[in-house]
């Protein structure tokens, strides 16, 4: 019913004389908003609404969550070994334990090429030095979130690359950090990490979707992963040998 990227399809309908018309679920943005139905019914169109209403909201969840509560819909994502750590203790230069396999590592960037943003706290880039891009499956790489309050981000560090661009924020509260990312249009956000900003997210209930990876393998000591609380199992498959678990927020 507005111009925006594309002419009003309302209009084109009324225009072409299309007698009926179904509508899945209504358009919550805000200049929209149930406008183009009643164009239609007021131009004599038959308008159905409401036909497989829940699968057509949960096909546009991101979209709806965006306008409805100004926030990207947040996908919170992390690997964990059998014994619940997210990492083992490291010594020197020692890198970061690997859980995921070559096979699940590209499902990851499937992952990343789905969402408009990525996000990492400051402790996880100095540590791992992680690029963020979704190197591994074609797409566009999402847009590169940082919180960095004391500027400790050396300026090399790879989310810098130039390849992508990179948002470095100094707020630490969530809901100003959220606000930031709806107002650049970031519908989609997907936090890997590192353990603190994972939990921080869980504590204020400001998540959407869990996805972990659990390995067959036994760290036995050192970076626990999140606790999970007010969360409902929705799938869980088997893939190379790993477990890959999806939670939704209960109500």
């Amino acid at each position: 019913a507005h111009w925006g990227k594309t002419p009003p399809c309302a209009d084109l309908i009324v225009e072409k004389r299309i007698p009926r018309v179904v509508v899945g679920c209504q358009d919550p943005f805000a200049k929209v908003n149930g406008l183009g139905i009643r164009r239609l019914q007021d131009a004599g169109i038959e308008v159905r609404v409401g036909v497989l209403e829940e699968e057509c909201l949960h096909l546009n969840r991101r979209f709806i969550t965006f306008h409805q509560k100004q926030r990207p819909w947040v996908t919170l994502k992390w690997a964990q070994s059998a014994d619940g750590f997210l990492d083992g203790p490291r010594h020197g230069d020692e890198g970061a334990a690997r859980l995921s396999s070559a096979y699940t590592q590209t499902l990851v960037h499937r992952l990343r090429a789905t969402r408009m943003a990525i996000m990492v706290g400051t402790d996880t880039v100095i540590k791992d030095n992680p690029s963020l891009t979704n190197r591994l499956w074609p797409g566009s790489s999402p847009l590169r979130v940082t919180i960095d309050r004391h500027g400790r981000i050396p300026g090399t560090a790879r989310i810098f690359d130039g390849s992508e661009r990179t948002l470095v924020l100094q707020e630490d509260d969530l809901h100003v950090i959220l606000t930031r990312l709806y107002e650049e249009g970031v519908q989609s956000l997907l936090v890997e990490g590192g353990a603190r900003l994972l939990t921080s997210f869980i504590n204020a209930r400001i998540w959407d979707e869990i996805r972990v990876e659990t390995a067959p393998c036994l760290l036995g000591d050192g970076v626990k992963a999140p606790v999970m609380c007010q969360t409902r199992l929705i799938d869980r498959q088997r893939i190379d040998g790993r477990w890959i678990s999806v939670y939704e927020p209960t109500e």
